[in-house]
């Protein structure tokens, strides 16, 4: 039973990063880039091929970050070059990375063995999944916290200010189009890493692997964001990850209740169409609405015209058209 939470764990992690760079083109830059259904699977499948070549794992890691941030800057270079609609640029650069993923693969899907680990990191007496939470965790702790700094440096707040008023962003002079081209090859590369770890702990690397990647990661953000409540940057990248283990907890109950796996993919549709819908359901009494609702008294209860039941006007007195 530990196996299989902590084998969950372990895939929780793994997806991290595509939260994190969902957190970063949604809410920070405000931009629906679908090209993170592409940039993962052509992170998953470049790390796939140089491991099988013999390649280090940190290098292949590497290699698929450089070509996931080529995609995002190829699809922000779209938008604010050639002025195509977001989605649509998203689109268009994820529909080539499907040519160009084959291309690097060689075949649509690629199997992963003899993996030789760089650091010889401590197994906690759980074996293979032991090492890898102890990995996981360790890179995704420096990811978080290498994040947390850039955007609270002049860069990063500006990033955040063209997400968030594109307006004052150009009122104070900041490049909103090399701002977004950044943005989004950052987020894109991070969600490359998040492919290239998915590939290297299932042991395979496919070339639709990236479908509904974009939809995955923001349930994992909601999820996150539902739980924590973020009310700073650190905290809301926290969240991402957070949400991300919590999502593949939810999934491994799941399995273990007796779900079958060509299930699988409708109870995650559930499972994110609950968690996007948890934002919007209004409880009586619970939230926040409710109770302030709740702890403000009638004021039409102590006014005179509720006293006297003529709708404001105290009774005795005229009417200012009525003659006394």
């Amino acid at each position: 039973m530990l196996s299989l939470w902590l084998g969950a764990y372990d895939q929780g992690l793994a997806y991290a990063s595509l939260a994190l760079g969902t957190y970063l083109t949604l809410r920070v830059l405000n931009f629906a880039d679908l090209t993170v259904d592409g940039s993962f699977a052509l992170g998953g499948g470049t790390a796939a091929v140089l491991i099988t070549q013999g390649v280090p794992i940190p290098l292949a890691l590497l290699a698929a970050l450089v070509l996931g941030g080529l995609a995002g800057s190829v699809t922000a270079l779209i938008h604010t070059r050639l002025g195509v609609n977001d989605l649509f640029a998203g689109i268009l650069t994820t529909t080539g990375l499907y040519t160009i993923t084959l291309r690097v693969m060689g075949r649509s899907n690629i199997p992963i063995t003899d993996i030789t680990p760089v650091v010889n990191w401590p197994t906690l007496g759980q074996g293979d999944d032991g090492r890898w939470a102890v990995a996981l965790t360790c890179v995704m702790v420096g990811m978080v916290c290498l994040l947390a700094l850039i955007l609270a440096t002049d860069f990063g707040l500006a990033l955040r200010a063209i997400g968030n008023n594109p307006t004052m962003a150009r009122a104070n002079a900041i490049n909103q189009g090399l701002g977004l081209t950044l943005g989004i090859a950052a987020a894109n590369a991070l969600v490359a890493i998040a492919g290239g770890l998915v590939a290297i702990y299932q042991g395979f690397a496919d070339v639709t692997m990236g479908i509904g990647s974009l939809i995955l990661g923001l349930g994992m953000v909601i999820i996150g964001e539902s739980v924590l409540r973020p009310r700073s940057v650190p905290v809301a990248m926290l969240a991402a990850v957070i949400g991300a283990i919590l999502f593949r907890l939810m999934i491994a109950i799941a399995l273990q209740l007796g779900l079958e796996p060509v299930d699988l993919k409708l109870t995650t549709a559930v499972l994110l169409l609950a968690a996007m819908s948890l934002g919007h359901i209004k409880l009586p009494g619970v939230n926040a609405d409710g109770q302030e609702a709740a702890s403000e008294p009638d004021a039409s209860a102590d006014s005179p015209g509720a006293m006297a039941g003529t709708g404001g006007e105290v009774e005795g007195e005229p009417t200012p058209g009525e003659r006394p």
